[in-house]
């Protein structure tokens, strides 16, 4: 694996309750408006990252999490306010400088296990491979690597609670899924990095490591 996003524990909860507050919860405008549910979320990954030395991969290490609240959210698309995320890089950049902006989260929302399998919903969309290049180049064109997370749900229709385990296939190193109640997640990692000629592309050579979602699947094979 080429490069590795490093997942800390602090991260974890807020990138899974993000993603089912959008999910099951209303979300409205005004008080009498209509409210949505099962809609995607946007937000974005701060931490450092480590280039690669000698055996060593290069490295992404996030260690927390902002929610863009003021993106604009559907059921099938997810459009971020680019005013409101260079105003928090800048923000960041003023007074915490030993934290970069090294990614982003969307959510993947679905109906039913069905239609994950159906289309591979864990996956980046086409459209995702598209968008994650042109954010690298507008917002943080300085970093040569970033990482995108894509967290998938869906309602089972049985109750349930399974640990963490590792994605299937292709997948193995790239992701995880687990099932919390009525919600199953899966937590899938992409790149973009900056080429050698100045361009800005999507790669899928990423791994993930989210240490604490290891600590449960050792807790529970004991």
């Amino acid at each position: 694996m080429e490069k590795v996003t490093y997942i800390e524990e602090y991260v974890v909860p807020q990138l899974f309750t993000t993603a089912f507050e959008a999910y099951e919860f209303e979300h409205r405008g005004r008080e009498r408006s209509k409210g949505y549910a099962k809609l995607e979320t946007f937000g974005l990954l701060w931490g450092y990252s480590i280039p690669a030395k000698g055996d060593l991969p290069a490295r992404i290490v996030a260690t927390m999490s902002t929610v863009e609240t003021s993106a604009t959210r559907h059921e099938d698309w997810v459009q971020p306010n680019f005013d409101s995320i260079i105003a928090k890089k800048q923000f960041f950049e003023r007074y915490w400088q030993n934290i970069e902006l090294v990614g982003t989260f969307h959510s993947h929302p679905y109906e039913n296990l069905d239609d994950v399998k159906r289309n591979r919903g864990w996956q980046g969309s086409p459209e995702d491979q598209e968008f994650w290049p042109y954010f690298h180049q507008l917002v943080a064109p300085e970093q040569a690597l970033m990482t995108h997370l894509v967290i998938t749900i869906a309602k089972m229709s049985k109750r349930g609670w399974a640990m963490p385990d590792r994605l299937k296939g292709s997948d193995h190193n790239k992701g995880y899924v687990l099932s919390a109640d009525e919600r199953k997640f899966w937590l899938r990692a992409y790149a973009t990095n900056q080429t050698p000629d100045g361009e800005y592309e999507f790669s899928d050579d990423m791994g993930l490591q989210v240490p604490a979602l290891h600590d449960f699947m050792k807790w529970s094979s004991r």
